[in-house]
C-alpha cells in the first residue's frame, strides 16, 4: 500500500463513515473510473470496455447502487500535489461525470468542495469540509437562473434526463411509492416547469420560479406555490386531481429542479418532444388493460395515409398519451410551412381532441401539446365508451363528443381477448355491435334487437367511432387481425357492411409491438357510409 492510501485516504474513510456513510457505499479498490471522453462515456453506457481516469475515492447514493454512475453522489481526490491542482483535476472529472454533483480534495489536513451548480457551473468552497451522509449536494446558481439563461436541449438529452427523473429521482421518493402516483405527480412538475419557462419568456430579466433556490425546502415551497396558483388558472390541466400539493417530497422537488431547470423546454421541434417522452409512455402502460404503446413510425405512417387536411376535425377516442394528435398537428405543419405559429396554435384548439380513462396518459398528452404551442388541446379525462354514463360523469363530453361531429379518428384502443365490455353496459349505451347475431358464422346474420352479450373492447370502440364520424369522415384504427380474418368473427362483416367502406389495409409487422403486445395487427382506414 502506498504512503498516500495509508495517510490520506483510510483515515479520509473513516471519517466518511463517522459521518453516516455507509463503508460499502465508498468505492476505493479498484478504483472507479471517469471516462476520458464522451465517446468512452457511450462505451460505457453499452456497458463496453472504455478507457477512463482512476478517482481515488467514489461515493455513491446507496449501497444498492454501487457500480451505477448514475448514482454517484461524489468523487474525491488525494493525489495532486497542490490544492489549485488538484480543484482543477475534479472539475476535469466531473465535466466527464454527468451525474455528480460535488467533488472533494483534500491533503488529510486541508478539504475543498467543488459544486456542479445548478446553472450547470463550478463552485469552489475552499477550507471546507466532507459531506455527510443525507446532506443535501444540490447547490443552487451563483446569480438566479432567467429565460437569457435556459439552454435548448436536444432529443437524446432530454429523453436522458426524463428518463433519470423517473428512475433515479422519483423513484426513490419517501411521499409518494406508487408508480402511478409518481407518475401522476411527475407529470405536475413537467407543468411547472413549462409554465415557468413560459412566465419567463415574458419576463426575461426576472428570475424562473423553477429552479434550484438556496435550500432544497425553500426551493419545494416555491414550486408548490405556482403549482397551486396554477391549479386555479388552469384547471383544464388537473381535471379532477385532488391533491392541492405535489406529492412528493422536498428532496425529489429540489433533485427535479436540479435536473431540469436550467434547460428550456418550450419552443422544442415536436419531434425531440415526441421522442423524448417515450419514457414516460412506456412507463404509463397498462398492458393488462389492453394498452399498447404505438411506436412512432407505425403513427407517422397512419398520419400519412389519412392525409390530414384544415378542415379536418379530429378526435382520437382512446387518445393514450397523443401520439396520433400530436403527429396530425407535426403533419399539418409539414404540409403547410407558410402556417404561422399563432394560426397553427389555432387549429390545434379548435380541430384536435382526445379521451382517455387514465389520468397519466390525459397529463402526459397536455404537457406534450402544451411545450408544442397548441395551449394543451381539448383533451379530456374520461369513458369515452360508456355514453350512458356521461351526463353523470363526464358532462363536458355530452357536446366535445357528439355524434356525428368528426371528420377524421386516428385511435390504437385497447384490444383483447380478456378486455370485454359488458352486454349490460352495451345495452345501456345501445351498442349494435353488442346486439347477439343470429348465427355467428354468417358473415350476412342478423342481429336480435333485445338480447345483448359481451364484447371486446376494440370492437366496441369501432362503433364509437362509428358514431363521432360525420358521413364520409375517415376512421384510422389499429387493430387486431383475427377481428377481420378470422371465421370465428364472419358474423362482424354483416355489421360493417352497412356502416363502413374498407379504403385501405396497412400491415403492421409482429415486431412493431414487440414487447408490449403479441397479437398480429393491422391499420385499417375506413370510410363512413
Amino acid at each position: 500500500m502506498s504512503q498516500e492510501h495509508n495517510e490520506v485516504r483510510l483515515p479520509l474513510i473513516q471519517k466518511l463513515i463517522k459521518l453516516g456513510w455507509n463503508e460499502h457505499q465508498i468505492v476505493v479498490k479498484p478504483e472507479w473510473r471517469v471516462p476520458k471522453a464522451p465517446n468512452e462515456a457511450s462505451k460505457r453506457e453499452r456497458g463496453a470496455k472504455f478507457d477512463g481516469f482512476p478517482v481515488d475515492v467514489a461515493i455513491f447514493d446507496d449501497v444498492a447502487n454501487v457500480g451505477n454512475y448514475e448514482h454517484l453522489a461524489a468523487i474525491v481526490e488525494t493525489k495532486s500535489p497542490s490544492k489549485k491542482e488538484g480543484i482543477n483535476q475534479l472539475k476535469i472529472y466531473m465535466g466527464l461525470e454527468p451525474h455528480v454533483k460535488i467533488g472533494v480534495w483534500t491533503n488529510g489536513t486541508e478539504i475543498s468542495r467543488v459544486y456542479r451548480a445548478s446553472d450547470g457551473s463550478y463552485v469552489t468552497h475552499t477550507s471546507s469540509s466532507l459531506p455527510r451522509f443525507g446532506e443535501s449536494l444540490i447547490l443552487a446558481a451563483p446569480e438566479k437562473i432567467s429565460w437569457k439563461d435556459l439552454q435548448p436541449v436536444d432529443q437524446k438529452k432530454l429523453r436522458k434526463l426524463f428518463e433519470r427523473l423517473l428512475n433515479v429521482v422519483v423513484a426513490r421518493d419517501t411521499k409518494s411509492t406508487r408508480r402511478d402516483d409518481q407518475l401522476n405527480h411527475l407529470c405536475n412538475l413537467i407543468l411547472v416547469k413549462l409554465e415557468s419557462d413560459k412566465e419567463a419568456k415574458i419576463s426575461p430579466d426576472a428570475p424562473a420560479v423553477f429552479q434550484v433556490w438556496d435550500k432544497e425546502e425553500q426551493t419545494a415551497k416555491k414550486i408548490q406555490a405556482y403549482y397551486q396558483s396554477m391549479r386555479l388558472t388552469h384547471s383544464d390541466l388537473f381535471g379532477t386531481d385532488l391533491d392541492t400539493q405535489i406529492q412528493l417530497d422536498s428532496h425529489t422537488i429540489a433533485q427535479a429542479a436540479y435536473e431540469l431547470g436550467q434547460y428550456k423546454l418550450i419552443d422544442i421541434p415536436i419531434d425531440v418532444i415526441s421522442e423524448a417522452f417515450q419514457i414516460f409512455r412506456t412507463a404509463s402502460l397498462k398492458s393488462e388493460e389492453g394498452q399498447y404503446y404505438t411506436p412512432y413510425p407505425v403513427i407517422r405512417s397512419a398520419v400519412r395515409m389519412m392525409d390530414i387536411q384544415p378542415s379536418d376535425k379530429i378526435v382520437d377516442p382512446a387518445c393514450g398519451t397523443g401520439g396520433f394528435l400530436i403527429e396530425a398537428y407535426r403533419r399539418l405543419r409539414e404540409s403547410y410551412p407558410r402556417m404561422t405559429d399563432a394560426d397553427a396554435k389555432g387549429w390545434a384548439q379548435r380541430h384536435l381532441f382526445g379521451i382517455d380513462k387514465d389520468r397519466v396518459n390525459v397529463k402526459l398528452t397536455k404537457a406534450i401539446m402544451l411545450i408544442v404551442g397548441d395551449g394543451s388541446t381539448h383533451t379530456y379525462l374520461a369513458d369515452s365508451l360508456r355514453e350512458h354514463l356521461w351526463a353523470k360523469n363526464y358532462p363536458d363530453l355530452l357536446t366535445a363528443a357528439k355524434d356525428s361531429s368528426f371528420t377524421c379518428i386516428l385511435t390504437n384502443p385497447p384490444f383483447g381477448k380478456e378486455l370485454k365490455f359488458s352486454a349490460s353496459d352495451g345495452r345501456l349505451s345501445s351498442y349494435a355491435i353488442c346486439k347477439k347475431p343470429t348465427d355467428k358464422k354468417d358473415r350476412n346474420t342478423t342481429f336480435i334487437d333485445t338480447q345483448f352479450e359481451e364484447r371486446e373492447l376494440g370492437l366496441v370502440f369501432m362503433e364509437r367511432c362509428h358514431r363521432l364520424l360525420i358521413k364520409g369522415g375517415r376512421l384510422g384504427i389499429v387493430l387486431p387481425e383475427t377481428y377481420f380474418f378470422s371465421p370465428s368473427y364472419l358474423w362482424l362483416q354483416s355489421w360493417l357492411q352497412k356502416r363502413f367502406e374498407v379504403r385501405a389495409i396497412l400491415n403492421i409487422p409482429m415486431e412493431a409491438f414487440q414487447g408490449f403486445c403479441r397479437a398480429k395487427t393491422n391499420f385499417y382506414i375506413f370510410e363512413k357510409v
